[in-house]
This record gives structure tokens, C-alpha cells and sequence, in this order.
């Protein structure tokens, strides 16, 4: 009885964004992709995503040029493999065909905005959209939409912008789990454990395509700073089992790592992270930790997409004023951005190494098959 329930509930939902799609009511596709269990299948993503990342509101042209990060892309892409789903097929010719198709992809986003800086990661956040469109070009147009106006910061010419980010991970831990804050303060754990998280959008982190999806549904309807709130609201939802973890530093960072493979309660979390927005948004979650730079894409998201309009494009530089530079080129970090967000003093020499030893373990397992 309960399972027919499920399946009426299921089919019901199937119907409204089906209907929501084909009236182009934007209001509430975005909330069912939202809550819930999403946009619920791979058919219907492939038509609502298109609507919700405003397809074809930019006339920006590609260009030919190689762009510098090439060598970088064609070091990756052989190493991705695909997402764990009955709707895709693993055999080597069909990897051997999404790969070629991925670097496709990515080399045109770069060479479209040749200031954009390539990171590792990329690849993996744009292979779950590539396995939802099945193609090339809604694939760039969707990458190029995310690389613009989500993970703008991350590509820029260093990471420094996503580190501040990182840092305002631990003042919301500090606010909605103070007892996971105190472990990570007492041993000195920098925030790095949750670098791919937010990189990837956890597509480096989860295996299975309909939990990656899912998560997808949820963000490209959020502001950027979102995947933030979710790696929040998912350590809180973890609380329990990091406070049993031994109190070792290689321990803890290591079982943090871990935590994405471990949940399977994804709407939940979706559902809390989007609750701790409403109560520490963007603005406030900065004045109590540090700013971000003026033209970081959190805080001209708002400004920038909702002028978009595919029925008038425009090109990038109408919405945020850029001379073939990124729009962080001159941003520098603000001094209370160069402090450790667990106590509010610059990390001793020994976690500055720590830090960049658990920078190069991720490149190291980024570069694993």
C-alpha cells in the first residue's frame, strides 16, 4: 500500500514539472527542482535544465586560439570515468566517446572566455550535465553558464577566492554545529576537506548519477554560495559521527573526506542547507566572517542573472565589465579574509603546510582513474 502511495506521489510529481516545463513556469520548475526528490529523471532534466540556466541569453563568440590550460584539460579528461546508473553505459568505447566529447566541451568554454583560468575539477562538474544532455553543444551552453556566473571565482588565476569561501564553511559550522567547530579548532583542521565538494559540486565525491543529479537540480536553481550552505548542512547532518571519530588530525580530515560517499539522505541536507541560507545569507554569513571581493560571483549573482533574458542576449561584458581580464584580476584578499575561520589568527607555519600537503592530495586523486 505504502509503495503504491510512493508511485501515485512519484507520478504526480512527473506531471507537475512536466506541465511546469511546457508553460515555462519558471516559479515553480524551480521549486520542485528545489525540494523534494527534484526533477525526478533524466528526460525531464534534459528539457527544464535548458530553462532554468537561461540558455541563449549570451552572444558572446568562441574563438579559435588555443587557450593556455588545453594541456591541463588533455591530462584529465582521459582519467574521468562516468557516474554509476543503469541509464548509462560503461563499456571503453562509450567512456572513450563521452571523454572525447567532455574535452569538446571544455576547450570551447575556455576558448569562448579566454580570461577564464581552467581548474581541476571542471571536468568532473561538467560530466554529469554531459551524461544528462548526451551531447555537445546544451552541454556547453550549460558550462558556459556555470563557469560565468557559479564557479567564476574558482577560475580565476589561483583559488584564493574559493578559499575565503572555504573559510566562511567554518563560521557557519561555528553557528549550527559548535561542537564539530571546537574538534576542528582543537586540531587546527583547516577547511580543505570540503575543496572538491565545492569544486565539483560533489561530482567528484558521489558516485551514483541519480544522487549527483539531484544535487545538481538544487544548486542551478541557488545562488553560487550555495554549495557552501549544502557542505554545511551536510557536516551537521554528520555531527554524531564526527564527534565519535579519534581525535587525530589525519583521522577527522580523513573521515570529513569521506562523508559525501556515506549519506544517502541528500533532500534532507538539500532541504536544511537551504534553511540555513534563509537565516545567514550572503551578506550577513561575510560581515561575521570576511568579505568577498566586490565582482566575486557571489555577490553579483543577483545583479548579473536576473537580467538575463533569452528573448534579448546580451553579451557577458554588458553584465559584469571586464576588458579580457577576469573580474577578480584586481581583487586582492581583504585582510580579515587572510585569517583562520576557526580562531580569527593566521594558521602557524606547520597547517600552512598541512594545508598545501592536502592541496596536492587532491590534485594527486583528481589524477587517479
Amino acid at each position: 500500500m505504502e509503495n503504491r502511495r510512493r508511485r501515485r506521489k512519484s507520478v504526480s510529481r512527473v506531471a507537475q514539472i512536466s506541465q511546469a516545463i511546457k508553460g515555462r513556469d519558471l516559479a515553480m520548475l524551480k521549486h520542485l527542482a528545489r525540494t523534494g526528490a527534484g526533477l525526478e529523471t533524466t528526460r525531464l532534466r534534459r528539457r527544464a535544465w535548458p530553462l532554468l540556466l537561461n540558455f541563449r541569453s549570451l552572444v558572446d563568440q568562441g574563438t579559435t586560439l588555443l587557450h593556455p590550460d588545453e594541456a591541463q584539460v588533455d591530462l584529465d579528461v582521459p582519467r574521468t570515468g562516468l557516474p554509476k546508473s543503469w541509464e548509462i553505459r560503461c563499456t571503453e568505447h562509450a567512456v572513450q566517446r563521452r571523454q572525447k566529447q567532455l574535452r569538446s566541451v571544455v576547450v570551447s568554454v575556455l576558448r569562448s572566455y579566454p580570461w577564464l583560468s581552467y581548474y581541476q575539477g571542471f571536468h568532473e562538474l561538467t560530466m554529469p550535465f554531459l551524461c544528462v544532455f548526451g551531447s555537445e553543444k546544451p552541454t556547453q551552453e550549460a558550462m558556459r553558464m556555470m563557469a560565468l556566473f557559479f564557479v567564476r571565482d574558482a577560475m580565476s588565476s589561483s583559488l584564493d577566492h574559493v578559499m575565503q569561501q572555504l573559510q566562511l564553511l567554518y563560521v557557519l559550522l561555528k553557528a549550527i554545529a559548535p561542537k564539530v567547530h571546537t574538534v576542528l579548532e582543537e586540531l587546527q583542521v583547516p577547511p580543505f576537506f570540503a575543496i572538491s565538494w565545492v569544486l565539483t559540486w560533489f561530482a567528484h565525491d558521489v558516485d551514483e548519477f541519480a544522487s549527483i543529479c539531484r544535487i545538481y537540480d538544487f544548486l542551478v536553481v541557488s545562488p553560487p554560495m550555495q554549495i557552501v550552505y549544502v557542505a554545511a548542512a551536510l557536516v551537521k547532518h554528520s555531527e554524531s559521527e564526527i564527534l565519535a571519530m579519534e581525535r587525530d588530525f589525519a583521522m577527522v580530515h580523513t573521515g570529513l573526506t569521506k562523508l559525501p560517499q556515506q549519506t544517502r539522505e541528500w533532500d534532507s541536507i538539500l532541504e536544511d542547507s537551504w534553511y540555513l541560507q534563509s537565516e545567514y545569507p550572503e551578506t550577513k554569513l561575510q560581515q561575521m566572517g570576511c568579505m568577498l571581493a566586490r565582482r566575486s560571483a557571489v555577490n553579483t549573482f543577483e545583479a548579473t542573472w536576473t537580467r538575463l533574458d533569452p528573448a534579448r542576449p546580451l553579451p557577458f561584458t554588458a553584465l559584469v565589465a571586464t576588458k579580457a581580464v577576469h573580474p577578480l584580476a584586481e581583487a586582492t584578499p581583504t585582510k580579515s579574509a587572510t585569517k583562520n575561520a576557526t580562531n580569527a589568527a593566521q594558521w602557524p607555519l606547520v597547517i600552512a603546510t598541512v594545508a598545501s600537503a592536502t592541496m596536492i592530495m587532491y590534485a594527486y586523486l583528481l589524477a587517479q582513474p
